[in-house]
């Protein structure tokens, strides 16, 4: 497992690449547009503002990491991601990863492209992070979960994730 340090190191290069002219980075935002005609660029460019600004700062995230312990045993946390904002299940990806949990990610297919995209490019930068952080299609088999959708969708969740530890956003 990566220490809190390391952990530290990839996020801000990450955050350096978010907010870096990177011409591929760009056309990837651009297709997430395309993709999810509730996006635009003005919200798409905010949210990644967001993320690199308010997150993935070194200070920052020294700080926030400072009142808490990474775990010594980790569990296998499944995360739901909904799709109605850019990145919107970016901070329970942040979460999940700094607290030295394993993750597995569904992201929403209304904002797959993004988040996708970031998850590539971390393990691009440290290939453990792949040993970290996951998709799949289908979330079986985690020791706790963290799901986000319409009221409606909680309701599914509730009742699909009863037996887990579970946090689930309406």
């Amino acid at each position: 497992m990566r220490s809190s340090e390391q952990r530290t190191d990839l996020l801000c290069a990450l955050g350096d690449y978010m907010a870096s002219a990177d011409e591929h980075r760009i056309e990837v935002q651009n297709r997430a547009v395309r993709t999810n005609s509730w996006f635009t660029e003005e919200s798409v460019n905010m949210a990644v503002k967001g993320i690199t600004e308010q997150f993935l700062q070194r200070e920052k995230l020294e700080e926030w990491m400072a009142k808490y312990t990474p775990v010594s045993v980790p569990k296998k946390v499944g995360i739901v991601m909904a799709g109605n904002i850019p990145l919107v299940g970016f901070h329970d990806l942040l979460c999940g990863y700094m607290s030295g949990n394993n993750i597995v990610i569904k992201p929403s297919s209304k904002d797959e492209v993004l988040i996708k995209h970031l998850i590539a490019k971390a393990t691009e930068l440290d290939p453990a992070f792949a040993e970290q952080v996951q998709t799949s299609d289908m979330l079986k088999g985690c020791d706790a979960y963290i799901a986000t959708g319409s009221n409606n969708t909680a309701r599914y969740f509730e009742q699909y994730f009863a037996q887990y530890p579970h946090i689930i956003r309406k």
